[in-house]
């Protein structure tokens, strides 16, 4: 079953902006599936139609089946969303952070204790569930605030910059959070990241949108691969071969290298397709030739090159104003309430 089906989708603001304009696009269910777009992309704008903040202008949206637009009550019990923005109250503890949540997702008064204690333990909260949250550090703070979106047991879990603001450690601790709750329990995760070595170590698909229209949904590997060619760059010693190297080294590796440049210091960089597979046979063929190789270091595309490739922009250029003040205004109430 599709997780969520996209089709046609569009937000028209008045004066005819097109934030979101006439996407489709499918998640299946239990996977990580990423969305990206630079700023302005409609990015948000999807999202907010997707968890029912907003209405759509055009098209269609269902989760697990159920429209959106017709049925949002019902959409709202099988998803849990977690925006950017600090939604734990730091006056609170933990554990009363937790139980005004159940309350509002109307869980019953029998089962609240236990699925609170559940989120404390799964979330590693339990030694300080009584502690006031003002006290906890951005990590933890993001963990109770999934936590807080799971007490419901969602089926689909949006989750808009999840690490947003947080130190390199807290990151990792909530990626471990992320994959468990995908693969332990089969939730589908649906999440916007700026980070890319994120997308590319979480999500079995992404999407990438810009300027309101969906420029592709594929996995991380085939949209590196779109990328197509690697680099290989090496500090070769040619000897009294130096002075003609650049047309000694092109006769050489034409089988396997589409373009030489010389770097200085002796270093030289060769653009290589499948530069993984195919990098070997180059040094094969520098040590056949008696050149002697001093360093080397292949790059393979990343997904960061992709998306450049698909948008004509790094993903941290199309921060928007409103992210970055998102992350700074994070950042510096992790360090108040720390």
């Amino acid at each position: 079953m599709k997780a969520v089906k996209v089709n046609k989708l569009s937000k028209i603001y008045r004066g005819d902006i097109r934030a979101v304009d006439s996407v489709s696009f499918d998640v299946d269910e239990g996977i990580v599936f990423g969305f990206l777009g630079p700023n302005g992309a409609g990015k948000s704008t999807t999202i907010k139609m997707l968890v029912t903040l907003i209405q759509s202008t055009g098209g269609t949206a269902k989760i697990f089946g159920v429209d959106v637009k017709k049925d949002p009550s019902k959409v709202r019990k099988m998803i849990g969303y977690v925006p950017q923005e600090i939604s734990a109250d730091g006056a609170l503890t933990g554990y009363e952070n937790l139980l005004l949540s159940a309350k509002l997702y109307d869980i019953p008064a029998s089962e609240r204790k236990g699925r609170i204690d559940e989120v404390l333990e799964k979330f590693d909260l339990g030694d300080r569930s009584n502690d006031m949250v003002k006290t906890y550090s951005g990590g933890m703070i993001r963990r109770l605030e999934i936590g807080q979106s799971m007490l419901h047991r969602p089926r689909l879990l949006f989750l808009d910059e999840p690490t947003i603001g947080l130190d390199p450690s807290g990151r990792k601790l909530v990626w471990e959070h992320i994959k468990e709750l995908n693969k332990d329990r089969n939730i589908t995760i649906f999440m916007t990241t700026h980070y890319m070595d994120e997308a590319d170590y979480l999500c079995e698909r992404i999407g990438i949108i810009d300027r309101g229209k969906i420029s592709t949904v594929d996995s991380p590997k085939a949209l590196k691969e779109l990328v197509g060619a690697g680099t290989l760059t090496v500090k070769l010693d040619l000897g009294k071969r130096s002075e003609k190297g650049k047309e000694i080294l092109e006769a050489l590796l034409k089988d396997y290298v589409s373009s030489v440049k010389m770097l200085a210091d002796s270093k030289w960089q060769f653009l290589i397709t499948n530069v993984a597979q195919n990098s070997p046979h180059v040094l094969q063929k520098l040590v056949e030739a008696n050149i002697t190789i001093d360093d080397l270091d292949i790059k393979s595309p990343t997904l960061e090159d992709a998306f450049i490739k698909l948008t004509g922009t790094k993903l941290d250029e199309g921060i928007s104003k409103a992210t970055w003040k998102s992350v700074k205004g994070r950042r510096r109430t992790y360090k108040r309430l720390g």
